[in-house]
């Protein structure tokens, strides 16, 4: 997450932590078009689409050795 700003891991750790926008938006005291830029932002820097493949893949870089799965083919 260091390449996200202070505001922008604010929300992202809300929106791991499953917050919606406008739950997000009534805890940090912010606009609406804050957050979603905000987001916007997250996604464009992730390479991601939405907000849940965001979240999924912070969490699959962020697994501890044993629990990830592992797939022999």
């Amino acid at each position: 997450m260091n390449q996200f700003t202070k505001a922008e891991q604010e929300v992202f750790a809300l929106a791991i932590d499953g917050h919606s926008i406008s739950e997000i938006q009534n805890l940090l005291h912010k606009e609406e078009s804050t957050i979603k830029n905000q987001r916007k932002s997250i996604l464009k820097k992730l390479n991601t689409e939405s907000m849940t493949e965001a979240v999924q893949q912070f969490q699959n870089l962020h697994q501890e050795p044993s629990q990830k799965i592992i797939r022999i083919s």
